[in-house]
């Protein structure tokens, strides 16, 4: 026997279950969360329409209070009067607006942008006690949480379903935790139908993140247009891409682009009618 199924027993097939075993797990989760004090929680669901289905699933859960559903209702009045009259009424802006009443919220890329911006507000005031979210919530917006809930470790990259990545999973857990407000910050992963495997749960937490390439492509036009510029120079430009970073960190001495050198060593074929009038003719 394995140590897995010494561990955590035999491994039941996979089965994610309906809306209705997901609403019971997630009143269960949330009203112990609740009573440990560790809301706000964003949980990450990696499937837009999973998302509208979970939160919409909570009709019972009420996790405001009545001077915050006041100030809720004012903060939205407020947003809301940019729109149009009837533009008020669509029903993802009426539905948004019971969620948010209840401290619920969603966030992907299929909402409103101005939903949106409201939800991320409202989250950062504290008002959003439970938020489901896709992974874009993670990627270049700042809004930590006391909990976070993975609703799945597998996800569909467009060609097929896998495992999360290292730097993926990083990404989102990360988000637990506020700094200055939390000690610790709680990461929990559900498993609906069966235990993951522990190899599969290391690799995923602790396995070494992929490595980034830099795109940046010295071509003749940007050179051209970097002369153009008194303020800009080439040499700079090439200093602060990613490409040169291991470059100049590995370097103890002032370092020059090589790829610049061997790119201006180039013959430059380009008319000299590109050129501003100004620009003097030594530099080609």
């Amino acid at each position: 026997m394995s140590k897995h199924a010494q561990t955590f027993g035999a491994k039941q097939p996979t089965h994610q279950g309906g809306p209705a075993q997901d609403r019971g797990v997630y009143l269960s989760l949330l009203a112990s969360l609740r009573t440990r004090a560790q809301l706000p929680v964003v949980v990450f669901t990696f499937s837009r329409g999973r998302c509208d289905e979970q939160a919409s699933g909570l009709t019972s859960l009420d996790l405001t209070t009545s001077s915050e559903k006041s100030e809720i209702h004012l903060f939205l009045q407020r947003c809301l009067a940019r729109l149009r009259g009837s533009d008020r009424q669509l029903p993802q802006v009426l539905h948004m607006s019971e969620l948010l009443n209840r401290g619920l919220g969603v966030h992907h890329s299929g909402i409103l942008p101005i939903l949106k911006e409201i939800v991320e507000m409202l989250f950062s005031r504290g008002l959003v006690k439970v938020l489901f979210a896709t992974e874009t919530f993670a990627m270049g917006v700042n809004m930590p949480a006391r909990t976070v809930v993975f609703d799945s470790m597998r996800k569909h990259d467009g060609s097929t379903f896998r495992d999360l990545l290292p730097g993926e999973y990083v990404q989102m857990a990360g988000r637990a935790g506020r700094r200055g407000l939390d000690p610790t910050g709680t990461v929990i992963l559900l498993c609906k139908g069966r235990v993951p495997e522990m190899a599969d749960l290391h690799r995923m937490m602790m396995g070494k993140p992929s490595q980034l390439q830099s795109q940046f492509r010295l071509t003749y036009t940007m050179i051209l247009n970097l002369l153009r510029v008194d303020a800009l120079r080439v040499e700079d430009m090439m200093k602060r891409s990613f490409s040169e970073f291991p470059s100049r960190k590995d370097s103890k001495g002032p370092h020059f682009p090589v790829a610049l050198l061997f790119t201006l060593s180039l013959p430059i074929t380009t008319s000299c009618s590109l050129l501003p009038p100004t620009t003097p003719r030594s530099l080609l």
